[in-house]
């Protein structure tokens, strides 16, 4: 009975044995692969990602003994992950880098860490813009498809949604090109892009001009007035645009309005007596309108210029008799 005892416990013994065993190997093997992905970071970062997700398995198999091996292996994936995804980048591979980006940032939410993970989301918006921005000639409807997913991700990101403004511009759909470029304003000005809200109300202001001036060629003084008084709405100090709104508002007999309008032109004209003969002639007609004789005649002096000149000296000699 004896023998049989001590037989039984040999037996056990050699099964208890054997896993330990395993598992110290097993440690010794997750920490040669940290090694080696250690000594791949620079020269092959792909091989290092593979060599410490090896690492981490391994780690896995052992348990606790592995803790701090694995902890080490985890800590350099993100930065892996980020540095493959830059050199996509780089090469101007923008799809691939903007693929490689989200896994950076999916990887790097993984295991904790925020910086590099804010700076992949940072990014993929931008990547999905340049994307879009290359397309806009070769393929408009792709690059909005790119631009959409920029300010989805980032709806703070004013070039993008300055991109889409011109897209559509391009694509003569007005309606969409407008609230774009309006969203550039907002979201610029709020977030201190000032740069590019102003991009964007410039290319609004003078879409608005060239389209009223082609409305007034046209003989349309109500599409003019409109596309004149929009030029305005977007920060226009173009003289033109105030000279021309004065004139209509003469035709429609909104003289008070007509003096108004005329005086910023006079203020914005950075010309001589010749440049703003015009303004004075049509605020001399303002004030005629007005029955205001005295500042008429004043306006008709001050259009004896170019152009003007024959036309002021007939309204202060025969017209209104100055004095």
């Amino acid at each position: 009975m004896m023998k049989f005892k001590q037989l039984f416990l040999i037996i056990m013994s050699a099964f208890i044995l054997v896993p330990f065993t395993g598992v110290s190997q097993t440690n010794n093997d997750a920490i040669s692969a940290y090694n080696e992905g250690a000594q791949l970071i620079k020269s092959d970062p792909a091989g290092a990602i593979e060599a410490f997700n090896k690492c981490i398995k391994l780690c896995d198999a052992v348990g606790d003994e592995a803790e701090e091996t694995r902890v080490l292996a985890e800590t350099q994936l993100p930065g892996l992950y980020y540095k493959i995804a830059m050199g996509s980048y780089k090469q101007k591979k923008i799809e691939e880098a903007i693929e490689r980006f989200k896994e950076t940032e999916e990887v790097a939410g993984k295991y904790n860490n925020s910086n590099i993970q804010a700076k992949a989301n940072k990014i993929v918006p931008q990547l999905y813009m340049v994307l879009g921005n290359s397309l806009m000639k070769q393929n408009p409807q792709e690059a909005l498809n790119n631009l959409d997913k920029a300010v989805e991700l980032n709806p703070s990101l004013a070039k993008a949604h300055l991109s889409k403004g011109l897209v559509y511009k391009g694509l003569g759909d007005e309606v969409n090109m407008k609230a774009s470029l309006s969203k550039t304003i907002e979201v610029g000005f709020a977030s201190n892009d000032i740069k590019t809200a102003n991009t964007a109300e410039q290319v609004l202001r003078t879409y608005y001009f060239n389209k009223a001036v082609k409305s007034l060629q046209a003989g349309n003084l109500t599409e003019a007035e409109a596309g004149f008084k929009s030029s305005v709405e977007y920060g226009s100090e173009n003289p033109t645009v105030y000279f021309q709104l004065g004139k209509i508002y003469n035709s429609k007999k909104e003289y008070d309005l007509a003096v108004k309008t005329l005086k910023r032109a006079e203020g914005f004209e950075k010309g001589g007596d010749v440049e703003k003969a015009g303004i004075f002639y049509e605020m001399g007609n303002a004030y005629v309108g007005l029955g205001n004789t005295s500042e008429a005649c004043i306006a008709f002096r001050k259009a004896l210029f170019g152009d003007y000149a024959e036309g002021a000296k007939y309204q202060i000699e025969e017209v209104l008799k100055c004095k």
